[in-house]
């Protein structure tokens, strides 16, 4: 079932306005408390037909760190944008040394569909849900998707991780404990 609804989210953007949907999904993070209150915010750098996130980083009032792939794990490391380097992916991560992954106060985690549970389905390859599971502190946790891929369930498996608020170019929906 999953795979079959990651298929379906690869198709259903490629037809998206992903420009225009983008900015109001980020015009919406951006209204949020948590993103006003937090100083330290993870946030993977957009590729393809994803949310686009990269003018995020032109906010100097927070400090911005993205995730960078080591071997089957995730790394926190601080974003510059003159040092950044492509990955196995294609997808652009830090070139800069690891901080301690604690100091993130938010993280944003990259879904290509969402569920009123919290959960994702992300590229099937697991990193951000090892990552999560690593943490002692407990990092708001947001994803950014698009309404027309923002289910009732996705289906989650046992090893899938929960997540705080999900953000459409319609609404802020948190989940409730």
């Amino acid at each position: 079932m999953k795979n079959q609804l990651r298929e379906f989210a690869k198709n259903t953007r490629k037809k998206l306005n992903i420009k225009e949907l983008s900015n109001e999904i980020i015009k919406n993070f951006k209204s949020l408390d948590e993103y006003s209150r937090a100083k330290n915010i993870c946030c993977y750098y957009s590729f393809k037909d994803e949310i686009y996130t990269h003018d995020l980083f032109n906010d100097r009032t927070k400090n911005w760190y993205m995730p960078k792939i080591e071997k089957d794990n995730l790394l926190i490391c601080p974003y510059c944008k003159n040092k950044l380097k492509e990955n196995i992916y294609k997808i652009k991560e830090p070139d800069t040394d690891f901080v301690n992954r604690e100091i993130i106060d938010l993280i944003i985690i990259p879904a290509l569909a969402a569920d009123k549970n919290g959960y994702r389905i992300g590229w099937g390859k697991g990193y951000y849900d090892r990552f999560l599971k690593t943490l002692k502190h407990n990092p708001i946790k947001i994803i950014f998707t698009y309404s027309d891929l923002f289910f009732d369930s996705i289906y989650p498996n046992s090893f899938d991780e929960k997540c705080d608020i999900i953000i459409t170019e319609k609404e802020i929906y948190r989940i409730k404990c």
